[in-house]
């Protein structure tokens, strides 16, 4: 069932963060809830003061293949609000936010 008042965010990518931001901004402004995705190089979004930010006012995951496979780089942290998940999850997402973007 889709939440009518829930954002999904999907980032692939390290090209668009501050596009993410101000759409996360956006949507909680608009006292929408925000779901934000992270895999592949947009796992690098966890580096950024807005992830850090953003974590305290959205939910915020981190696909569990994407974690695993940048453990042999130089991944240094994993924000504290970012909880891994398994890829599975993405699709969860995708059924139950009533709109979502993919950066």
């Amino acid at each position: 069932m889709r939440a009518e008042k829930t954002l999904g965010i999907i980032v692939n990518s390290n090209r668009y963060f501050g596009f993410v931001e101000k759409l996360a901004d956006a949507a909680l402004g608009q006292e929408k809830q925000v779901r934000i995705h992270l895999l592949g190089s947009g796992c690098e979004f966890t580096k950024t003061d807005a992830c850090t930010r953003l974590c305290r006012l959205a939910q915020v995951t981190l696909c569990t293949l994407t974690a695993q496979q940048n453990a042999v780089k130089p991944f240094d942290r994993h924000q504290p609000g970012v909880v891994v998940v398994p890829p599975q999850e993405l699709s969860l997402i995708l059924q139950d936010c009533y709109r979502y973007v993919v950066f």
